[in-house]
């Protein structure tokens, strides 16, 4: 089983980016948490999802709690590079489209510096 890794870099001065890797479920949760959504964030949050092999409903329900505490905040979530399997799941759900997504980390890094 795969367990879930968040590594975290600055990518500019009001952009930060996660790189989410494994699993996003329900046991692994309370370090997604732990890690991004109890944390201050700048203005721009970029989710890199291009290492997470599965996301449940619980997961999404964590991404989508990250976007409208940031929305709320006045700041964006951006996501890039999900695997096809992670989006259809997103999919399944009606999920995928609120969200503004990316196929490259580096556009969505130029879309942050853009605004």
């Amino acid at each position: 089983m795969d367990s879930l890794k968040i590594l975290e870099q600055d990518a500019g001065q009001e952009i930060k980016v996660y790189l989410v890797s494994g699993r996003l479920d329900e046991s692994t949760f309370p370090l997604f948490k732990e890690k991004v959504l109890d944390v201050t964030h700048a203005n721009n949050t970029v989710l890199n999802l291009s290492d997470l092999k599965y996301v449940s409903s619980s997961g999404i329900r964590a991404i989508f709690e990250l976007k409208n505490r940031l929305s709320g905040e006045g700041k964006k979530l951006l996501l890039t590079e999900a695997g096809e399997k992670v989006i259809q799941i997103f999919n399944l759900l009606g999920l995928w489209k609120p969200f503004v997504h990316f196929e490259k980390e580096e556009d969505a890094i130029a879309a942050c510096l853009k605004n």
